[in-house]
């Protein structure tokens, strides 16, 4: 341990945690709607309809909008539902990125800034983004994790939205304009306490863990780890549900299903899966027609990973461009409309997974990740009370991912399975 890491811990001293009680009361004035989709399906909340759809077998999807503004969303969602009507297809589920603006208190945004995402100022914007009867809405980036965490959980929950994220970007993230970190952390607890309190209502938090440690991992026992830390504050501490996502950073197929694996000997059963990306890494970016090809490897392992493991997870349809703008209805109507075809090719494909060696590998992952979190707990002990979730988050957030890591790993053999990212960088 480093002389820096050291001083930083020591400096921490008594954390108060007042604040999170308040966040619990506050949470009981919080009313929580169906979404438009939910009331339509009839199920109370997207909770509700994973486990089900995860019992029978079904594969649910998911994809992502980068609408410029809110108009735009309003516009291109009514096209997108005729489309799906037109060709006999379902979105269970669909991901928005929100104005950069939003990820910072409301007395910090500027109205008159020009809008690069949805802007949602008041309670009416956070509710017409949960007015689509044919899917129902998630919120990512910029959400739980951010200077505005607390704000943004409450009027995402009081729309109807109670699956969130991105936990992983508190750890993963800086804010440069908000350089408080206390503040910051103490939003986050506070958006953690309210999603605690309506977890009997399907409150799940998403964090993606490419997202928020992919650039910080070498071996996929640390980001195991990372999800087990994760887990610790959020459910062991706090009370509230995590639901952990992944796929981006993941180039082989047997590496998805290794992971996906492993996650589930961390959760159990039941359901805990927002949604599994597809795999940026292997994108083509010169010839985009060429893409149909990674897309459907990713989509095929992660329908085959759902039918046997049945997490939840939402498969996800994405365009050639990845996440863009200019992406149309048409293309991912057309991505949809393979996805289903492929379903028809997942039994004889079931046939062909060892998963005995796949949960094998598994196991090793959650072993060396377990002892990873346990010794990183002991090392935090050193200086804190490890009982205290704003203590734990605080303290990994002030020293960062990197220096917890090598702290617990000292004197370890941590070589489990790369990670891809650190394969595709070299």
């Amino acid at each position: 341990m480093d002389q820096a890491t050291k001083d930083i811990l020591t400096s921490l001293g008594d954390v108060s945690t007042g604040f999170i009680d308040e966040a619990r009361a506050a949470a009981k004035d919080i009313k929580i709607p169906q979404t438009a989709w939910c009331k339509a399906h009839g199920f109370a909340n997207e909770k509700e309809y994973k486990e089900k759809a995860a019992a029978e077998g079904k594969i649910t999807y998911h994809t992502h909008y980068c609408f410029p503004n809110n108009e735009k969303m309003v516009t291109e969602m009514a096209d997108m539902q005729k489309r799906l009507e037109d060709a006999g297809l379902a979105l269970d589920r669909f991901g928005v990125s929100l104005d950069s603006r939003m990820a910072f208190p409301p007395e910090m945004r500027d109205p008159n800034q020009e809008k690069n995402g949805l802007y949602l100022p008041t309670q009416a914007e956070w509710d017409e983004v949960a007015s689509f009867e044919f899917s129902t809405p998630h919120f990512g980036d910029n959400m739980i994790g951010s200077p505005a965490s607390f704000d943004s959980c409450c009027k995402a929950l009081s729309a109807g939205v109670t699956t969130m994220g991105n936990m992983s970007q508190f750890f993963g993230w800086d804010y440069p304009e908000f350089p408080d970190v206390e503040k910051r952390a103490q939003a986050t607890m506070k958006a953690i306490a309210v999603m605690a309190e309506k977890k009997a209502e399907g409150a799940m938090i998403h964090s993606n863990l490419d997202d928020g440690y992919g650039d910080k991992t070498t071996d996929m026992s640390e980001l195991i780890a990372m999800a087990l830390f994760e887990k610790y504050i959020i459910e062991d501490l706090m009370g509230a549900k995590i639901a952990h996502s992944f796929g981006d950073m993941f180039h082989s197929p047997y590496k998805r299903l290794v992971f996906l694996s492993a996650l589930k000997k961390v959760h159990g059963d039941g359901v805990f899966g927002s949604m599994v990306f597809s795999n940026k890494l292997g994108r083509q970016h010169e010839n985009l027609d060429w893409n149909d090809a990674h897309l459907c490897m990713c989509m095929l392992y992660d329908m085959a990973g759902q039918v046997h493991y049945k997490t939840g997870h939402a498969v996800t349809v994405m365009a050639d461009r990845g996440l863009d703008d200019l992406v149309t209805n048409e293309e991912l109507v057309r991505k949809l409309a393979l996805a289903k075809q492929l379903e028809d090719y997942l039994p004889e494909v079931l046939k062909t997974i060892d998963f005995d060696a796949i949960d094998a590998k598994a196991d090793e992952l959650v072993k060396k990740g377990t002892e990873i979190k346990e010794k990183g707990l002991a090392f935090l002990a050193r200086f804190i009370d490890i009982k205290n979730p704003y203590a734990v988050t605080l303290a990994i957030k002030k020293i960062g991912v990197e220096a917890l890591l090598a702290a617990a790993e000292e004197g370890m053999e941590v070589d489990t399975i790369p990670t891809d990212t650190r394969l595709w960088a070299h």
